[in-house]
């Protein structure tokens, strides 16, 4: 009778065992933390820790070559002019358009070391093309930035959309142009605490602009119906995407349309949608 009970408590264990082993390699992919702490996240980018910042209002810039500095912007940027520079600063901009604009005609716009908040009411973070964002930390937009001509995303964070009646909120959105980079940044549009999806960590492509020579690389992506999604009727030539790691969250799938033509995807965790 011992004997009895011992093998059938063995059995219990083992059986026990098996289960714990099982469940937990399935829902680990999902609990906090689990993120490559090489990827962009809040302690990485925006204004690096013990900057001394001081107040400015809105600005409106229009002498070539400035340097922006230091500067805890309350209100929005405007930008009239060719090569200038916003580094280590805050912007705080409530109004319902763009946070930083760069006006048609002008060039070469840098934002390094920057936060952008939305407030919960800012359209879009960046607009709209040439410009470069080395590790800013933009958050509480409804879209990130609006990605065209001449435009690179690099070591940035973007989270935490700002959900508003009849928005379609994506963390970068590209709506045309050639020479765009996207390279290690942290894209994720998922709101673990009200389970919202939102639209696409990339959302590519009009319904008359031509995307061309754009590289997506070395991201990592979450969220999103689809996490990365292409246009139907977009017109693609030379899209490269590589090496990008996708999160365990999104509605329908990680990619929508990535074998049109002129797009050319690589190290997909599963099939394309």
């Amino acid at each position: 009778m011992k004997r009895s009970l011992f093998l059938i408590s063995l059995a219990i264990a083992a059986c026990t065992a098996l289960v714990l082993f099982v469940v937990l390699p399935i829902v680990s992919p999902e609990l906090p933390g689990t993120i490559d702490p090489a990827f962009p996240n809040a302690g990485t980018t925006g204004v690096p820790a013990g900057t001394a910042l001081t107040r400015s209002g809105s600005l409106d810039v229009k002498q070539r070559g400035t340097v922006i500095d230091g500067l805890d912007i309350d209100g929005c940027v405007d930008v009239k002019a060719d090569d200038v520079t916003i580094r280590r600063s805050r912007i705080t901009c409530a109004r319902p358009t763009t946070a930083v604009r760069l006006f048609d005609g002008y060039h070469n716009l840098t934002l390094e070391d920057v936060e952008i908040d939305g407030s919960g009411r800012v359209s879009a973070a960046v607009g709209f093309s040439d410009y470069t964002l080395v590790r800013v930390n933009i958050h509480d937009v409804s879209d990130g930035p609006r990605m065209g001509e001449n435009t690179m995303i690099r070591d940035s964070y973007i989270h935490d959309l700002a959900r508003r009646e009849g928005s379609h909120n994506d963390a970068i959105q590209v709506s045309g142009g050639s020479n765009i980079q996207i390279l290690h940044n942290r894209l994720d549009v998922y709101a673990a605490a009200t389970g919202d999806f939102f639209n696409a960590a990339i959302m590519v492509g009009t319904q008359s602009a031509r995307v061309e020579n754009m590289l997506i690389e070395g991201n990592y992506l979450d969220g999103g119906n689809y996490t990365v999604n292409f246009r139907a009727d977009l017109k693609a030539r030379n899209i490269v995407a590589r090496d990008n790691v996708f999160g365990p969250h999104h509605r329908y799938g990680f990619l929508a349309r990535g074998s049109l033509p002129g797009i050319e995807w690589s190290t997909l965790p599963g099939p394309p949608e």
